[in-house]
């Protein structure tokens, strides 16, 4: 499963599926907003779903914050007040590292196509 693959669209039927994470198929109608969410590596599968979340900073200038190694997610929420989860990240990346990048990049683009197609509906 590549890393596109954690989370796929089916336009025709105006749902999309959950492969890596909140296991599940889902209508476009029912999402309220979806965002980018980080976990901390050491807690996956260990507590729910992005419970132990890590603030990642966009401007990392200093030599002293500590680079923790995380989880690349999407936090979806439901109409119903649910909040489902997709794991971008395959394994656990450190913090601003090539794989961390790629892995936001996709995440940014899953949240961009949650949000063009809840507005189509």
């Amino acid at each position: 499963m590549s890393v596109e693959n954690s989370i796929l669209f089916d336009d025709e039927n105006k749902a999309f599926s959950i492969c890596d994470g909140s296991i599940g198929n889902y209508k476009y109608e029912d999402v309220v907003k979806g965002q980018i969410v980080y976990e901390h590596a050491k807690y996956k599968g260990k507590s729910p779903m992005f419970s132990h979340r890590v603030l990642v900073s966009t401007l990392n200038t200093s030599i002293f914050v500590e680079m923790k190694k995380v989880y690349v997610g999407v936090e979806i929420t439901l109409l119903n007040g649910e909040r489902v989860y997709v794991y971008i990240s395959k394994g656990p990346v450190i913090q601003h590292n090539y794989q961390f990048k790629v892995d936001c990049k996709v995440a940014k683009q899953n949240v961009e196509k949650m949000d063009k197609r809840k507005k189509e509906e």
